[in-house]
């Protein structure tokens, strides 16, 4: 009875390791905007994490639906809103950001996923943060 278990934990821990790990993740993403002054750091949830991808060699003659990439994308998110300060009386000051409530593997959506990878460096901050913003929080909506 000891070898059964012994084999079933194996078992289970190399299937383990095949099964896709995709999970909301904290994540600070800057937000700014060109006319206003400042830049805000904002903590937030991202989808990230490990999808199956069937990918095989020769692709001529085979369905579609048997060569798949799935990535790690939102199933559930909601938009929270911050003031980005510093900007004159005639511009918008509200900007909206995603906050990942769930995550799921699946097809990759355009419509609110960046589906391209790009080694560019993209999150970060152009201008200076607020001195008194540090600390507070009087910019969420």
């Amino acid at each position: 009875m000891g070898a059964i278990f012994v084999a079933s934990l194996f078992f289970l821990i190399a299937i383990g390791q095949a099964v896709s790990v995709c999970f909301p993740t904290e994540y600070t993403m800057y937000l700014e905007k060109k006319e206003c002054a400042y830049c805000l750091a904002v903590n937030t949830t991202i989808c990230s994490g490990f999808c199956m991808t069937r990918d095989p060699n020769l692709k001529e003659g085979l369905p579609k639906m048997l060569m798949s990439q799935k990535t790690c994308s939102y199933k559930e998110y909601i938009h929270r809103t911050v003031t980005i300060p510093g900007c004159p009386e005639h511009v918008n000051r509200l900007c909206s950001y995603p906050v990942a409530i769930s995550c799921e593997c699946g097809k990759c959506n355009t419509g609110y996923t960046d589906c391209i990878q790009d080694t560019i460096k993209i999150n970060y901050c152009t201008k200076a943060f607020e001195p008194q913003y540090l600390g507070s929080s009087k910019y969420i909506q």
